[in-house]
């Protein structure tokens, strides 16, 4: 059981520090709801008192942003110019670089954009709106300082981070686009007059989209304070960070309590210390260092467990720049993970050093090593790798990509195996214009002694040109016939044929119809020899074809042909092919508009042959739609070879509202029995209660694999959420309970519709859905 109750605060305050834009106006973004306007009689706290009504949407950009770039005054009482200073009082609206200003006073330098406004200020953006007793904004540079702002941002905003409005105010701020300052502020997602809940802070710094950072911070509800965090380092750019403690009881970890304190560094670099206490595992103490300077940036991480679960956790990412290339280094050291690597030790690294030479050349070095170290057993890979990309002119161009691997595994009681190989890859090409010549080299060499070791077909090497229709006749020629051929020759090497060389032609065409008639067809077909140098030959003959004929709304007949012959022998693997020779066929009709039919079935000439049953199996559909939201489907498949309805399916979709129940079964032909039955019962209200459910019945085995029930309280902006997961069967099998308190204007996942091994439980039943 988790309980989810020590997260609201660090849920609400990184969510809001992480969407709120921080350009000139950060402090008090959004569009202002007036007194009176919300819904009932519900009003908003955050509201200007006086302030003028904002003007209606069309009239808060009535010109384009590069129109209204110089100064222009709408209106004004009195106002008096010196040269390029302005004053103006009385009430005044005027356009600067873009922004819609409203002011009782307003005082500015037009040569720097400078301007202070006083009372009843409002500035409105493309998207933001800002609203104040006094603001100083220099429009060129992007920087301000407010006086008593409060503002509104909606979820618009924010591009669906926020499922409502957040309501933002504070004494004062002031910043520019790359980091802002708040004094005495708070945030909130309520709306009523004396809201649930708001979190509060005397001092607010945000570096935008790198890290938010509170001082003398707390979380009140219903008007008391409940939580008070000195302070809290938040970064906004992963959001998986959790930065209040954690209390709850797992089966690895057994009762246990995480917290994590974020420490601001020097520049853009930060430390989160972590301090955990599991009863299973013991005492957990760790950290993780971010760094990022003008050349270099990473992350490194340190975590051990000290006690019964011993063990140690080390990982870091490196980037660095040189003025030759770029060095990218990551590492990931686990010495007896109880997660992933329980009694095992890990090492992986892996490094990367690109050096680019201009636009027509890039270098790049790579190493890779994973270890594995347990009780009776250590294995080892290592790969290092050279590619280089190159083009010579516009017609040239060149790829060598070399790597040298190597393997290791020793068990306890058995002889080391030690294997190493080289791959050998190259290719080059040039532009002919009616064509492309391609000289490719491949070759996979062992070295050693090598008893597992197997190659593919190498090539070495193959030369080959390539074209199409395009390239060969022109643009019309390729809207009649549109095709691709290619004719190489070259020397192989097959593991199993030894060295073989090979003379081939390959040509093939797809012609679809891309027209707006009741009939369609489209055609497909390939033609492709090769010659061997051990004597022998084949070729390879392919044809295809859609036809397909429209009588109105979800009413047509669709007919498949696809055809595939080899003739003679191929030495080399890559060459060999299988046969196919089939018709198949489907057919939608929609007697009546809630009603819908389909049939599909083929025949295989191939097996026709061989005295086997050429009919394929034959599905049979059905779908009831009598209103918009209620949807009965059907699905049978009749077993041509058994000669018995192996399956049923159906399928129940009814939504009255914002309920929704999902039923969906299959029977089984074969064992006369219904193999499952799932159940999905999604938000069915009672009061302030709603209910989810999802229930997964086995008819074999006579029990649910799943049982998933959600119970969410409406606490008006927040609610109380309870999971309860019971798993019959599977992987961990076992009962889980979860509770929540979450705020409703933040997006939120749980584990609620996803079983033990991540996957999605719904009305799903296997193959055909």
């Amino acid at each position: 059981m988790r309980l989810g109750i020590g997260t609201l605060a660090f849920l609400l305050v990184h969510s809001a520090s992480a969407q709120i834009p921080t350009g000139p106006f950060s402090s008090a973004v959004g569009i202002m709801r007036e007194r009176g306007v919300l819904q009932g009689d519900q009003q908003n706290p955050l509201a200007p008192k006086g302030n003028p009504p904002l003007p209606p949407k069309h009239e808060t950009l009535p010109e384009p942003v590069e129109q209204t770039r110089a100064y222009r005054v709408v209106r004004t009482g009195q106002s008096r110019r010196r040269g390029n200073t302005v004053s103006m009082t009385g009430g005044t609206e005027f356009f600067v670089r873009g922004y819609h200003v409203f002011a009782d006073e307003a005082e500015g330098d037009l040569s720097t954009n400078v301007f202070t406004l006083t009372n009843k200020v409002r500035i409105i953006g493309t998207d933001t709106v800002i609203t104040g007793e006094k603001i100083t904004v220099d429009f060129n540079n992007r920087s301000y300082r407010s006086i008593n702002a409060e503002s509104q941002l909606t979820p618009q905003l924010v591009k669906g981070k926020l499922k409502d409005n957040l309501y933002v105010r504070g004494e004062e701020s002031f910043g520019t686009a790359r980091e802002t300052h708040t004094h005495n502020g708070g945030l909130t997602t309520c709306n009523l007059e004396h809201p649930h809940y708001e979190v509060e802070a005397v001092d607010t710094n945000v570096r935008t989209g790198r890290r938010a950072i509170f001082r003398k911070a707390r979380l009140r509800a219903f008007g008391k304070t409940i939580l008070n965090i000195p302070f809290l380092s938040v970064p906004l750019d992963d959001r998986t960070y959790r930065y209040l403690p954690d209390f709850g009881q797992s089966r690895d970890e057994g009762y246990y309590v995480k917290s994590r304190y974020g420490i601001p560094l020097r520049g853009d670099n930060n430390f989160d210390a972590r301090v955990d206490y599991m009863s299973k595992l013991g005492s957990g103490l760790g950290g993780d260092y971010v760094y990022n300077n003008a050349n270099i940036n990473g992350v490194a991480r340190l975590y051990k467990i000290t006690g019964p679960g011993d063990s140690l956790v080390l990982s870091n990412q490196h980037r660095q720049q040189f003025r030759f290339g770029t060095l990218s280094v990551d590492n990931d050291f686990q010495q007896n993970n109880y997660l992933t690597a329980p009694g095992s030790t890990l090492l992986n690294t892996r490094a990367n050093l690109v050096i680019p030479q201009g636009d027509a050349a890039t270098t790049t070095l790579g190493f890779n090593r994973n270890g594995n170290q347990g009780s009776g057993f250590e294995s080892e890979n290592r790969t290092i790798t050279l590619t280089d990309d190159r083009r010579f002119g516009r017609r040239t161009s060149s790829n060598i990509d070399l790597s040298w691997l190597t393997n290791r595994n020793v068990y306890t009681g058995s002889p080391s195996t030690d294997n190493q190989e080289v791959d050998v890859r190259f290719r080059a090409n040039h532009d002919l214009e009616r064509a492309v010549a391609s000289l490719e080299y491949q070759r996979n060499i062992p070295i050693g002694d090598n008893p597992n070791f197997f190659s593919g077909s190498d090539r070495t090497p193959v030369l080959s040109l390539e074209s199409d229709s395009r390239r060969l006749f022109g643009r019309g020629f390729d809207s009649i016939l549109p095709f691709r051929t290619q004719l190489s020759f070259g020397e192989f090497h097959d593991a199993r044929s030894g060295q073989i060389n090979r003379s081939f032609f390959n040509f093939n065409f797809n012609r679809p119809d891309r027209g707006n008639r009741r009939f369609r067809a489209d055609f497909n077909g390939q033609f492709r020899q090769g010659i061997y140098s051990d004597d022998t030959a084949q070729y390879v003959v392919g044809a295809g074809a859609n036809l397909s004929y429209r009588l109105g709304r979800d009413t047509s007949a669709n007919l498949r042909y696809n055809y595939l012959r080899p003739e003679g022998f191929a030495p080399l693997s890559i060459d060999r092919t299988g046969k196919s020779h089939l018709v198949s066929t489907d057919v939608n009709f929609r007697p009546q508009r809630y009603l819908l039919f389909g049939a599909q079935t083929g025949f295989d000439f191939l097996r026709a042959k061989t005295q086997d049953v050429g009919w394929q199996q034959v599905g049979i559909r059905s779908e009831f739609t009598p209103t918009n939201f209620f949807n009965l489907r059907a699905l049978s498949t009749y077993d041509t070879v058994q000669g018995i309805w192996s399956s049923v399916r159906l399928d129940l979709n009814y939504r009255p509202g914002a309920t929704l129940l999902s039923i969906g079964a299959r029977y089984d032909g074969f064992r006369k029995s219904w193999s499952n039955a799932n159940l999905y019962l999604n938000n069915l209200k009672m009061g302030r209660t709603s209910l989810s459910a999802i229930l997964s019945y086995n008819g074999f085995t006579k029990r649910f694999d799943a049982q998933q029930y959600s119970f969410v309280y409406d606490l008006h902006c927040f609610e109380a959420v309870v999971n309860v997961s019971d798993y019959g069967t599977g992987f961990r099998a076992g009962k889980e309970i979860q509770f929540f308190l979450r705020l409703k204007a933040l997006p939120f996942d749980s584990l609620f519709g996803i079983g033990r091994r991540g996957q999605p439980l719904g009305t799903g039943t296997g193959r055909d859905f």
